[in-house]
């Protein structure tokens, strides 16, 4: 072992759980724990740790790295790293993040209330979906912003399953979008089909015709739906796709992420008066408390006109 072996035992656990994850959470993980590995060795180089190796943390070590983090990072975050730190720990026998967290419960990183994040507001949507109806058919950067966009919104896809969707995916005569490289994908994600609204099928019709135009122009070979000209398996990298939805961020003078385009689509459908077990389906999630804790809970205004609706049912005013 080198001289700080951390990076190295990580190496060696992501080896042991390669096929076990999906590529892209394990690709995450590898990345978590090449930045774990920069912060303790500043922390040995520092003099505030006795060593980076997993195998020779004490409960100090750990306690001082937590702080450190918890400084730095999110609530969130600190959950994956803390969970990061003991499984690199646990590898290789040695139980110093439990030890440290029974002996400093405060330490111990936990969310408070809801974990829910903030969705699109109405305003928003309509104003993308306003302007994606005006804008040139033959800028090819605009159009595919903004489908990108609005199938993000209205189909609930992440980052990875809109960029790894093919063409041939999408099915223009019932309108069904299958989604395929889903999150857990060959382990636990299952494929799904979500239905396209027809609010926006009119502008993936025209992006469908700008994108075979610029695969001609571009003598580009993908069956991407949103294909690109300079990797090699002709699919878009996720910065690529945040890239692009950037286009449509400057045309609005506005801000949002593709995170908050997929809770989006679960609010939107659960304030259209679909159950809640329906939209945990369409979003893939395996259970409604997901979807209820993490991202969409039917707001207040919409349940209470359900609600009136009901009465009005019933023979009410």
């Amino acid at each position: 072992m080198g001289r700080h072996p951390f990076g190295e035992y990580a190496d060696k656990y992501m080896e042991s759980v390669r096929g076990v994850y999906a590529d892209e959470t394990w690709k995450n993980r590898a990345r978590r724990y090449k930045r774990m590995d920069r912060k303790l060795i500043e922390l040995k180089e520092a003099g505030k740790i006795t060593t980076t190796s997993p195998k020779s943390m004490t409960p100090e070590d750990v306690r001082v790295y937590i702080l450190y983090c918890k400084e730095r990072q999110s609530t969130a975050d600190l959950v994956h790293e803390v969970n990061a730190l003991r499984k690199i720990l646990n590898f290789v026998d040695n139980h110093a993040v439990e030890i440290c967290l029974n002996h400093n419960p405060g330490l111990k990183p936990s969310f408070k209330g809801s974990r829910r994040k903030n969705v699109m507001s109405d305003e928003v949507y309509g104003m993308i979906l306003e302007k994606s109806k005006t804008i040139d058919p033959t800028d090819f950067n605009k159009v595919r912003a903004y489908t990108l966009v609005l199938m993000c919104i209205n189909t609930g896809t992440r980052n990875k399953e809109i960029r790894f969707a093919e063409v041939r995916d999408l099915d223009t005569t019932s309108w069904l979008f299958d989604i395929i490289h889903v999150k857990g994908e060959a382990t636990y994600g299952q494929p799904r089909e979500v239905p396209i609204p027809p609010e926006i099928r009119q502008l993936i019709l025209t992006y469908l015709l700008a994108r075979q135009k610029w695969v001609v122009d571009n003598s580009v070979k993908s069956q991407a739906l949103f294909p690109s000209k300079d990797s090699d398996d002709g699919f878009l990298s996720g910065n690529a796709i945040r890239k692009i939805k950037e286009v449509v961020e400057a045309d609005l003078g506005i801000e949002f992420d593709l995170r908050e385009c997929r809770r989006t689509f679960g609010q939107r459908y659960l304030d259209s008066d679909l159950d809640i077990e329906s939209v945990s389906v369409l979003m893939g999630h395996a259970s409604t408390k997901t979807t209820e804790s993490f991202y969409s809970r039917k707001r207040l205004t919409k349940a209470v006109e359900s609600a009136k609706r009901t009465w009005k049912d019933c023979g009410g005013q």
